[in-house]
């Protein structure tokens, strides 16, 4: 063979070996990057499927706790009856261990319902909250593992008891960590470990050997991971010397943190078995030389093809923000056309004019009709909704929002007949009201007038407005405009987690409804709930 056919050969040789190698490389890259977002996609959505599931228990043992908080006997002074209403609510929740009542100003528990003790100095946990700056004084909390009481090791919970804006009592629930324990056995896998941890790294519960672990200290992976970040991925090693590739996510509930370790392991045994079925499949990449080419100009199309879709969501994106505005815009102008309308029609006797008043109607009813639909572009669909009896709902909400406002507010409730039933969910309909009630009382430091009423809408028949009305502190239109934005806040730092009004938007938005709020500075608050009319039997 000559030298010319030598090198011929081997160029013909390295065109055929080269594409092989690459492609088994780039094969081997991509199996292993595809295998880990999957892991990684997979270990995140246990996180927050196990954060949810966390942070909805604490939610309603904290409503729990933020109702006796309200509650008349408190406001009295009335301590023996506080505490027997607390007992009776502690026998409904079997993970209440313990529930504390402290001075403020002294420094001293009042009573617990564990024992008959009073006088006490303040818990560790308790004076710590104690001693935080004023302006945290007046927000439910949560803290991590606390220890050194009967009982315990347990989490805790505080509510304020306020007097004239300020605190003067503190209500603390100390929690049994076992239904924290039950939510991670549900979802223990064997190649998985996880974990709950607070916020300062000590463990709540535990896949495995929970017991054991309750209130010890998370690995140094683990503190440094949430010392670093609220939530992502590291890589660690488990107490067990499992080496592990870890998601993690904090709660803007608690502070507390839910780690899922995978074993790393998993992300290198699925890789090299790649690698070796590619190989074997090395017969078929000898076509990869003649369609790198072709392949090469439809990945271009392909991007081009991607860029354009972006390029159009985006222009849909603007779309869809613009049209919502001018939906509302052009409703409003409906809104007063179909109201002068009605009310020429009223006040006309002239059969001339019955006609055109008529169309005229109609056609602003058509408008409403496409206004509606334009406004649903960017509407959230209802879910796990139903029919709601709002008569019912609000005098069963009467007492606990009396006590949830004080003696300083007065309630009125009043639900018209013909706006009794709407489409929603009937719980969380509750909670929203509730979430209002309590926003409004802190609008009202000095007391005032709480309304609640639910009227047919005049200009939409298949519409109930259910308007939640206070004689507050009122706010600015720029404050308005983004009050049920999440995480929008008005407080200190630390003050308010901005989650209330957007939690509201979210529970009326999936019932198909919408939300509107009139304020002016020193004028009140008005927080409309346009709720779908039910129409059925």
């Amino acid at each position: 063979m000559t030298r010319p056919e030598r090198r011929t050969f081997a160029t013909l040789a390295a065109a055929i070996v080269l594409p092989l190698i690459l492609f088994a490389a780039l094969q081997a890259a991509f199996s292993m990057q595809g295998l880990r977002r999957q892991i990684e996609a997979d270990a995140m959505s246990r996180v927050r499927e196990i954060q949810s599931a966390v942070d909805g228990r604490l939610l309603a043992d904290l409503s729990a706790l933020e109702v006796l908080a309200g509650s008349q006997f408190l406001v009295k002074h009335d301590w023996a009856g506080a505490r027997e209403r607390v007992l009776g609510v502690q026998r409904r929740r079997p993970r209440w261990r313990n529930v504390v009542l402290t001075d403020a100003a002294t420094g001293k528990e009042i009573w617990e319902t564990r024992s008959a003790q009073v006088g006490a100095a303040a818990r560790p946990w308790i004076a710590e909250q104690l001693a935080k700056r004023p302006s945290d004084l007046v927000l439910s909390s949560i803290t991590g593992v606390v220890g050194g009481a009967p009982a315990c090791p347990c989490v805790a919970i505080h509510a304020p008891v306020l007097e004239d804006g300020m605190l003067r009592y503190l209500l603390t629930a100390e929690l049994g960590t076992e239904d924290f324990q039950t939510v991670l056995g549900r979802r223990e896998a064997p190649a998985l470990v996880i974990a709950i941890v607070d916020r300062q790294g000590r463990f709540i519960a535990r896949s495995l050997r929970g017991e054991r672990w309750l209130g010890k200290p998370a690995t140094r992976h683990v503190r440094a991971a949430i010392a670093r970040a609220k939530g992502g991925f590291y890589r660690g090693v488990t107490y067990e010397g499992v080496a592990n590739y870890t998601a993690f996510e904090t709660s803007l509930l608690s502070g507390w943190s839910t780690h899922v370790a995978v074993r790393a392991d998993q992300l290198t045994r699925p890789a090299l078995g790649s690698v070796l079925l590619t190989l074997t499949g090395a017969g078929a990449a000898l076509l990869l030389a003649g369609l790198i080419a072709v392949f090469a100009w439809r990945q271009a199309r392909e991007r081009q093809a991607q860029a354009a879709r972006q390029a159009q969501s985006e222009k849909l994106a603007a779309v869809g923000r613009l049209a919502s505005g001018i939906a509302h815009d052009f409703n409003n102008l409906l809104m007063v056309i179909g109201g002068a309308l009605e009310r020429i029609s009223q006040g006309s006797a002239d059969p001339a004019l019955r006609k055109p008043i008529e169309n005229a109607a109609a056609a602003t009813d058509r408008g409403v009709q496409l206004i509606r639909q334009l406004m649903g572009f960017t509407r959230s669909q209802p879910l796990d909704i139903g029919k709601v009896d709002l008569t019912l709902l609000l005098e069963n909400l009467r007492g606990l929002v009396g006590q949830s406002i004080g003696e300083t507010i007065s309630l009125a409730i009043d639900a018209a007949e013909d706006a009794r039933f709407v489409i929603g969910n009937a719980g969380q309909l509750e909670l929203a009201l509730l979430n209002l009630a309590v926003n409004a009382r802190d609008a009202m430091p000095n007391g005032g007038a709480l309304s609640l009423r639910a009227r047919r809408s005049r200009t939409e028949p298949g519409l109930v407005d259910l308007d939640v009305v206070d004689t507050g502190e009122g706010m600015s239109k720029e404050v308005a405009d983004q009050a049920m934005e999440p995480f929008f806040t008005t407080k200190a730092p630390g003050a308010g987690t901005g989650l209330g009004l957007a939690q509201v938007y979210g529970v009326v938005s999936q019932s198909g409804g919408s939300i509107e709020i009139e304020s002016r500075p020193g004028a009140g608050t008005t927080i409309r709930l346009r709720l779908r009319r039910w129409s059925g039997p």
